[in-house]
């Protein structure tokens, strides 16, 4: 009976391995689990379903079901058969599955919340996917990430592709696009990473090549001065910020003055210069040795990443306006001719070697605006320009309309002295620009006609 028996129990002992091998060999799958190779701050797992939570270690394996969740600043990395994925702060995701079956790597991760980064290496073949409240990520050979933060699910790839699927639609997200699905939505179609994800990439992505170009911006902050010459102070001052940035989303520019206030300043175009340049003039002069800060804002008032700009106004450098201003009316055009603004060493002398400061002609028309300019940069000291009578006489420092293509109205001829800030100071571009609203000209277009009213 006792023989019996134990013969009994070891057949059906046999029976039970031979059906565990039968059903191994017939799923094919051999489960792959997950090592945690890096912990920074708080991160806690429990490496198999029923266990409990506990402060995940470097070796630690997380097994199908196993979940692992980061706390505030802090960050996870798990090494997977199919490469990498490294978890961010305030994030939790579960290991669903990760197997080989049938010589092919099968990996089902869930991201619960939070943002996870992955970089699949492997040359084996296999299948990687992320799933979230709202979508499915399904991505091989290639490095992304995905986010899931109020319901919104984000994907973003930096290598390869990847498909995004959500309410039975699907979208195929290419190397440097992102795609999001809103809850209860498909997934929005790809676009380009915008700069706030690319820096995120350079950041916490480990791929500093992917960050934003920095936006092109210049900023200066000088004075202008109006009236005789003599005392500046007395000549109207004021403080004029312009700015150009090279970023089609800046909608205004804020400026910081060295106490402590914020200038907005808006959006200006002429004709030297019609890119996104910004312009504001506020009464005195600017403070003399203090950095001037100046951001680039997006039309809903944001920061544009990487667009500041920042300019020192050194003072002392106003020089005095063009005198004796004089305009005839040639065949060629009409020629303006002035008596020289006395040299300021370093910050005004045209003729000084190097040049320092320059001139500049307006011509601005009721009602019409500027129409034409010219300034002077080269290294001949001039106290005289023509300006054309036609397009093609056009020089390198000519700007607006011809004389021949100025629509009728009554035009004010403006010549103004420039000064700089002097070499190997902060300051930068212009310092001073100084005219005398007495020494303007009035020119008349009537029927295609120009003639000098006089002032």
């Amino acid at each position: 009976m006792k023989k019996g028996y134990w013969r009994v129990a070891g057949l059906a002992l046999v029976a039970a391995i031979v059906i565990a091998i039968l059903l191994s060999c017939s799923s094919g799958a051999q489960e792959n689990p997950a090592t945690v190779v890096e912990t920074v701050n708080q991160v806690d797992a429990h490496p198999r379903p029923k266990d409990d939570w506990e402060p995940a270690a470097v070796d630690m394996l997380i097994y199908g079901g196993g979940q692992v969740r980061t706390g505030a600043a802090s960050s996870a990395r798990l090494a997977f058969l199919e490469g990498t994925v490294r978890l961010s702060a305030d994030s939790i995701f579960t290991v669903k599955s990760s197997v080989t079956r049938q010589e092919q790597l099968v990996s089902t991760l869930f991201l619960q919340e939070g943002r996870l980064w992955a970089d699949l290496t492997t040359d084996q073949p296999h299948e990687f996917s992320v799933e979230t409240g709202s979508a499915v990520a399904a991505v091989r050979d290639t490095r992304f990430s995905v986010r899931v933060a109020a319901g919104e699910t984000l994907l973003s790839v930096a290598q390869g592709q990847a498909t995004l699927t959500a309410q039975e639609q699907s979208v195929t997200v290419a190397e440097g696009q992102q795609a999001i699905v809103a809850p209860d939505q498909p997934p929005s179609p790809p676009e380009p990473m915008s700069d706030e994800e690319r820096k995120l990439w350079a950041t916490e992505g480990e791929m500093p090549e992917l960050a934003p170009p920095p936006v092109e911006m210049w900023g200066d902050v000088s004075c202008t001065l109006e009236g005789p010459a003599g005392d500046p102070a007395s000549r109207n001052p004021k403080t004029a910020f312009d700015v150009t940035v090279q970023d089609r989303r800046a909608a205004q520019v804020v400026v910081e003055t060295p106490d402590g206030q914020t200038i907005l300043v808006p959006p200006y175009g002429d004709i030297f210069g019609q890119e996104r340049r910004f312009h504001r003039r506020i009464a005195g002069l600017p403070q003399a040795w203090g950095t001037y800060t100046f951001t680039a804002l997006d039309a809903d008032g944001a920061p544009l990443p990487g667009a500041v700009a920042s300019d020192v106004y050194v003072g002392g450098r106003e020089p005095d306006p063009p005198a004796n201003v004089r305009a005839e009316m040639t065949d060629a055009g009409l020629l303006v001719t002035w008596d020289p603004s006395p040299a300021i060493p370093g910050a005004f002398d045209p003729s000084g070697a190097p040049v320092a400061g320059f001139y500049q002609i307006t011509l601005v028309g009721e009602g019409v605006g500027m129409s034409y300019g010219w300034h002077h940069e080269s290294r001949l000291p001039e106290t005289s320009h023509l300006i054309p009578l036609r397009r093609q006489d056009f020089g390198q420092g000519d700007r607006g309309q011809a004389l021949e293509e100025l629509q009728d109205s009554l035009y004010y001829l403006t010549v103004t002295a420039f000064s700089r800030p002097p070499e190997g100071t902060a300051g930068r571009s212009n310092e001073c620009a100084s005219h005398d609203p007495a020494e303007e000209i009035q020119i008349r277009v009537e029927g295609g006609q120009v003639r000098v009213e006089g002032r």
